[in-house]
């Protein structure tokens, strides 16, 4: 009797089409598209030949023709592929190729390094599709864009229910159209990872979507709706639009009652996957109301005040397996120091705290307020920072765990720590402002009166440890492209401190090391800009600040205490103590000889380390 092995490989069709990168190196290909296996396990670019029937086969192209023939629409597929519909999508193809008016998604057929294991996007063969009219979306476990979104996005912002159960919900209610809406808005943003040719039409899709749905009845799905569609146009530019999104949705949640702890209870249908769906959806949208403040340094967000007791979120593998613990509250999160030893959080509880001790930095008030510059003032958010980084338990202040696999939300909460520890401390450092970082679309103006400056070592060991603490997460052995966008800006805080520390205190190899530090920031930008063309922006902000101060660092370095009088030795004199200097134009930007005091004790924590990582992680080996 033969093995299940032998009959495996008996019943396993053979493939007709290999990818020219399989075909040069004469070794054996899946055939999958748009991405085989074999090339996106090692980061390559996969593409194949264009065929002359479109990459389909007789099967195919028969079923099509039946489709065409018949009403144009696919049966179980919430988007609609009506000839109508289509040539609208083609209009706005022909207007513009991405969200943001610029098109700098990945090229068509690109590949992204991952080390779980890739499932294909497509059930059979096909070419390279230029239209959505050539994709046959049969089911949504099986719609290789919503994969595309799974894979590479979800993980940064998981409110979305796992895709198994999203797709056995759509299929208990097929007409829900909220659901419809949801699976076109993760289209949209799949897109933008591997099929920006498709970009422009699917948006068409959801922007009908969102019209329609101002008919329909608000529920959580719409919630969802909004608030993604929000993050992806705030990254592709859409700036305004993009608030006006959360707005919406934020008014969604609040009339439901999705602040409120029995609300999942009520309405999640007796299922605890969808309940704790319900809970995230409420938090993520916390969070990323929280983000977009503190980009601009607002002392308040909409969500700040809203009193709320709606429980925390699990760990990431339970949400994925349905294995929902009994729900962990607010209150046993901010009594944690009392709890047990060996009491933990999820990932998502804890980006949750960093994000509400954010808020509270936050309402402090604005850079260029008295109180936001008051000494007890940054004392005391410091000790609410240093407490979180304190009582983080081992496994999470380890970002990287086995198999390479980086803990998404984690990585995005220290991040999101020390850019705000950067810019809590910075106007006290001998870290100065570049009348040019006002340009920066990351950061407010620079401050135009900075307060006297006591205790200048602390706060510049401070921004220091922060900086380093996020090129530490930065070399991590793992493609960015998992990376919140988000996580564009909190590196930008960073950036903008490490070029003012090279202008006036590094020297030597601690030089020699910043500048090689800042190469790394460039390539972590430009990787996320492929997909994200705010992210290019924000890149081309950092690179004309830092050819500015950089090009300006051509005088000798020479020890100048606040004593020296320019007038007798012709070195700039340090302002006195007791005064506000102004900052205006480059008159600052002087090179003093400083001595950074002890590390601070918190270093520990944060796995600090003044030298350069030899081991340049794998995805910067391509620049």
């Amino acid at each position: 009797m033969e093995s299940e092995e032998q009959l495996s490989a008996i019943t396993k069709p053979r493939v007709s089409v290999a990818c020219l990168q399989c075909r040069s190196r004469h070794v054996r290909c899946d055939a999958q598209q748009p991405v085989c296996i074999r090339c996106s396990s090692e980061g390559k670019t996969c593409e194949y030949v264009k065929s002359r029937r479109g990459g389909l086969n007789r099967a195919r192209l028969a079923e099509r023709r039946r489709a065409r023939n018949g009403d144009g629409a696919i049966t179980g597929s919430p988007l609609d592929t009506s000839p109508e519909s289509m040539a609208s999508g083609r209009r706005v193809g022909q207007e513009h190729r991405s969200p943001g008016g610029s098109h700098s998604s990945l090229p068509l057929g690109y590949s992204v390094r991952s080390t779980e294991s890739e499932t294909s996007d497509h059930d059979e063969t096909y070419g390279t599709p230029n239209s959505i009219t050539d994709i046959q979306f049969s089911s949504v476990a099986g719609d290789f864009l919503v994969k595309l979104y799974y894979r590479h996005f979800h993980r940064c912002h998981p409110c979305v229910l796992p895709q198994s159960r999203l797709q056995q919900h759509y299929e208990s209610t097929p007409g829900l159209e909220s659901l419809k809406l949801l699976i076109s808005v993760l289209r949209f943003i799949g897109s933008l990872y591997a099929c920006p040719d498709l970009t422009p039409q699917l948006q068409e899709k959801v922007i009908e979507g969102l019209q329609a749905a101002k008919q329909l009845a608000p529920d959580p799905f719409l919630v969802q709706c909004h608030l993604l569609y929000s993050i992806a146009l705030y990254w592709s530019t859409e700036k305004v639009k993009a608030r006006e999104e959360i707005d919406t949705a934020i008014q969604i949640a609040l009339n439901l009652g999705m602040n409120h702890r029995q609300f999942a209870s009520e309405h999640g249908r007796g299922d605890a996957v969808l309940q704790e769906s319900l809970r995230r959806v409420w938090w993520q949208l916390y969070c990323i109301d929280a983000y977009y403040a503190a980009i601009k340094r607002l002392p308040t967000f909409p969500l700040c005040e809203v009193d709320t007791d709606t429980e925390l979120p699990c760990e990431e593998d339970e949400y994925e397996s349905g294995s929902i613990p009994t729900p962990k509250t607010l209150d046993d999160f901010d009594s944690r120091e009392f709890g047990p030893e060996n009491q933990t959080f999820s990932s998502f509880a804890y980006l949750i705290g960093a994000t509400r001790s954010i808020a509270l930095a936050l309402s402090a008030g604005a850079p260029d307020a008295s109180n936001w510059l008051s000494p007890k003032t940054i004392a005391e958010v410091d000790a609410i920072i240093d407490g979180w980084f304190l009582l983080l338990p081992k496994s999470k202040r380890e970002v990287l765990k086995e198999g390479n696999v980086v803990d998404e939300l984690m990585f995005q909460a220290q991040m999101a720590v020390h850019a705000n520890l950067i810019a809590l401390h910075r106007p006290f450092a001998r870290l100065p402002f570049h009348p040019l970082e006002g340009i920066s679309s990351c950061l407010v103006e620079p401050p135009k009166r900075l307060p006297v400056k006591d205790s200048e070592t602390v706060h510049t060991q401070r921004c220091l440890q922060s900086i380093e603490a996020q090129l530490q997460l930065l070399v991590l052995p793992v493609q960015p492209f998992h990376r919140s966008p988000f996580t564009i800006c909190m590196t930008a805080a960073g950036t903008h401190t490490l070029l003012a520390a090279i202008k006036v205190l590094f020297s030597g190899r601690r030089l020699a090391v910043a500048r090689h530090q800042l190469r790394l920031v460039v390539g972590y930008m430009k990787t996320l800009a492929k997909v994200w063309s705010q992210g290019g922006r924000n890149l081309e902000e950092i690179q004309s600040i830092a050819q500015e101060v950089l090009s300006r660092k051509t005088e000798p370095r020479q020890p100048i205490t606040p004593e020296t009088d320019s007038e007798g030795s012709g070195s700039q004199k340090m302002p006195a103590a007791d005064t506000e200097p102004c900052i205006e134009g480059l008159d600052n930007w002087s090179n003093p000889a400083m001595t950074l005091g002890t590390p601070d004790p918190l270093s520990t924590y944060w796995s600090l380390n003044n030298d350069f990582q030899p081991d340049i992680p794998v995805w910067f080996g391509s620049y």
